[in-house]
């Protein structure tokens, strides 16, 4: 299996640099967070992570609980019992009347070894495919980490840097709004031009508590993957160089998903682990064969006819049982399982169709972002030279205070649609990656070379 052996490592050397990450950021609230630091804290703290790997250290269980079905049953018995016998009556003419009370101690081993039992060898057989597939969860659990932990930290520079924007727009309409009226008390403005101000000024205050708002509530969807809120995190450069995946085929990327995507792989263990099922339970219509030994040492003190004795006895006996009949319940249990088998096949067919859509999807906006992102460089620039003429023409009285609000507008607007495609481009990186099984945290290390201290002072609109 693909990911197995790369998920047996990711529980070593774990635990301890997480925790000592989660120190520093608790410890250092001015330090700008970076992407790997808080993912060797998440890898500690992120309650769906965790789970998953207290789940899969669970399943292990299974092969070490089904082998011992195969192995041999040794049991030690003793009884202790207490017998007050009184004769009634009896043929026997020596011991025709009598009473006694006596002791009698049991004790000794008993070995059980099955022989051929069905249903347990494919039990056995099951419980390794189980535990493959808890591994390949396992593996999927920290994939989903990393790309969580990733959206969550991109979503707060996302939606802070749109806040920015806006605020930035709030102070240029304010400045629009105080220029319109002192042009109106000199008797050089209009009044709609004011009132058109004044409206795209609170414009800018609603999108700004909207979007304070919506910063918080990401700012809270990081603190569930690591556990607190940073106070300042690192923040993405302007210079990120935009390649296109490689291979550059989106055929190409869907094969390997097929192939190599964890859900995928999930999803056919469990049609695995389905068929063993049927397998176990068909075994309910065969034969079994068991040996046992028993080794006794019997102590009575005495009885109504006689002295005491001790007694000991070796049994070996084969057992073998065979089903006739049950009422019909193997049989519908087999029913049953060949349902849930094909249950299991429909969601694989739907599993492998929506890592398809999902690795098409991201491939194909990795190459709008890249074309975004030139495009709208150039929009910002042009949208910033329109500004500056109209806000020129308007104090010559050239351009309406309208033209100059729709230029800020759509300068805004802009900018904002270019922090999105910026990030839009860095995600989807990722979610290819994970679509074909194999995001890393080298991966997260490259996307954290893109990012830089932020600048102390946001440009202005």
């Amino acid at each position: 299996m693909f990911v197995i052996s790369s998920v047996r490592k990711a529980f070593s050397k774990r635990a301890f640099a997480g925790g000592v990450a989660a120190l520093t950021l608790l410890s250092q609230p001015s330090w700008s967070e970076d992407l790997l630091t808080l993912w060797s804290v998440a890898e500690t703290t992120d309650g769906k992570f965790l789970s998953a790997k207290y789940n899969y250290e669970a399943n292990k269980e299974a092969i070490k609980q089904s082998r011992s079905q195969l192995l041999p049953n040794l049991s030690y018995e003793y009884e202790y019992k207490n017998t007050d016998q009184d004769i009634i009556s009896s043929d026997n003419e020596v011991f025709d009347r009598g009473a006694s009370d006596y002791a009698t101690t049991t004790n000794g081993f008993k070995i059980t070894q099955s022989v051929f039992d069905y249903s347990r060898w494919k039990r056995y057989s099951q419980s390794k495919v189980s535990v493959d597939k808890a591994e390949v969860e396992f593996g999927l659990a920290r994939q989903e980490l990393m790309l969580r932990l990733a959206e969550n930290y991109f979503l707060v520079l996302e939606r802070g840097d749109q806040l920015l924007t806006v605020q930035a727009e709030k102070t240029a309409m304010n400045r629009h709004l105080k220029l319109a009226e002192g042009k109106l008390k000199s008797g050089l403005g209009k009044r709609v031009d004011v009132e058109d101000a004044r409206a795209r000024s609170l414009n800018a205050v609603a999108k700004e508590f909207e979007l304070e708002s919506r910063l918080a509530d990401s700012q809270y969807a990081l603190r569930e993957v690591v556990g607190v809120i940073p106070q300042q995190l690192l923040v993405l450069r302007t210079d990120v160089p935009l390649e296109k995946p490689q291979p550059d085929s989106s055929a190409e990327w869907i094969t390997m998903a097929n192939e190599r995507s964890l859900e995928i792989q999930s999803m056919m263990l469990e049609l695995d682990v389905a068929q063993q099922e049927i397998k176990v339970l068909k075994g309910g219509h065969y034969p079994t064969f068991e040996l046992v030994v028993n080794a006794l040492n019997t102590d009575t003190d005495g009885s109504v006819y006689g002295g005491g004795s001790e007694i000991e006895t070796a049994d070996v006996a084969v057992r073998m049982n065979l089903p006739l009949y049950s009422g019909g319940l193997t049989s519908s249990q087999v029913r049953q399982a060949s349902q849930k088998r094909y249950s299991v096949l429909e969601t694989l067919n739907d599993k492998r169709r929506m890592v398809e859509r999902e690795t098409q999807d991201a491939y194909n906006r990795i190459h709008t972002a890249i074309v975004q992102i030139g495009a709208l460089e150039q929009s910002v620039k042009a949208q910033e030279r329109l500004l500056q003429a109209r806000e020129s023409g308007y104090r010559t009285g050239r351009n309406s205070l309208l033209n100059v609000l729709d230029a800020q507008n759509d300068l805004s607007q802009v900018r904002q649609a270019l922090t999105k495609a910026r990030y839009d481009y860095v995600l989807n990186t990722l979610k290819l990656k994970f679509a074909v099984g194999d995001l890393q945290p080298d991966d997260l290390a490259l996307v954290n070379s893109w990012l830089q201290v932020p600048a102390a002072e946001p440009a202005a609109l």
